[in-house]
């Protein structure tokens, strides 16, 4: 298991003060992912794991990996233009965020998460 990644990991939990579980449950895992991680029981977690993870750390996938020492990093920059830039184009998308971003704020992770399935969904269709 990469060094790094678990270092950055426990770097990025108590920087947010949450728990490995609730950072696990949040990133759409198991309970005891970022344990297994931590206490070497699991392999390196794939890129969708590592982007999901990265997500709720506040960081990008190339910090947690050591890859870069910037936690927003260039991804992080590049991904916020796009989803600006698009969202100016796209009313409806702008109303989803807002919506999912007030549910977070609320603490409602699960209705989030369905709330971004279904413009995902709607976004598919179209």
């Amino acid at each position: 298991m990469n060094a790094i990644l678990k270092e950055r990991i426990g770097e990025r939990v108590t920087a947010l003060k949450i728990s490995w579980r609730r950072a696990s449950l949040e990133a759409g895992f198991e309970a005891g992912f970022i344990q297994d991680i931590i206490t070497g029981r699991s392999q390196v977690p794939g890129e969708d794991a590592l982007s999901s993870l990265a997500t709720v750390l506040k960081c990008n996938p190339a910090y947690l990996m050591g890859q870069s020492d910037d936690l927003a990093g260039a991804m992080g920059a590049a991904g916020a233009t796009a989803i600006t830039s698009d969202a100016g184009q796209r009313p409806d998308a702008v109303m989803a965020l807002r919506i999912v971003d007030e549910l977070l704020a609320a603490g409602h992770v699960e209705a989030a998460k369905v709330a971004v399935r279904r413009a995902l969904k709607a976004i598919a269709v179209e």
